[in-house]
């Protein structure tokens, strides 16, 4: 009896740190809207568009986010604002796409895959 609850008493502690993780990782990957944004390089409004195909329409500034989509090349987006990143290495766009699958979708875009239409 013993044995059995000492493996049901490890086997509910490592499926409560398991789902721990899973709340932590949720967490810090989540959205992050216009709010995030720490520069405006550029008036908000104007139309940027996508300038190869397959990028990564994400939920926050970096790559640790996750995609709500990719996006084709030439997909226009209207911009908002801009991220960049502490170290000043990556600059992020945010804006919400204005047509194919995605239309109306919020979201970033690395300054790598955009231009401005």
């Amino acid at each position: 009896m013993k044995l059995l609850l000492r493996r049901t008493a490890t086997a509910a502690t490592v499926g409560t740190l398991l789902l721990g993780g899973v709340l932590v990782t949720a967490t810090s990957a989540s959205a992050a809207g216009s709010s995030t944004c720490n520069i405006d390089d550029a008036k908000p409004g104007s139309v940027w568009e996508t300038s190869t195909s397959n990028v990564n329409l994400r939920s926050g500034p970096g790559t640790g986010y996750s995609s709500k989509g990719q996006l084709r090349s030439g997909t226009d987006f209207t911009y908002h604002c801009s991220y960049l990143t502490s170290d000043g290495k990556n600059l992020w766009y945010y804006g919400t796409v204005r047509e194919g699958y995605h239309k109306g979708v919020s979201g970033w875009v690395s300054w790598r895959y955009a231009h401005l239409a």
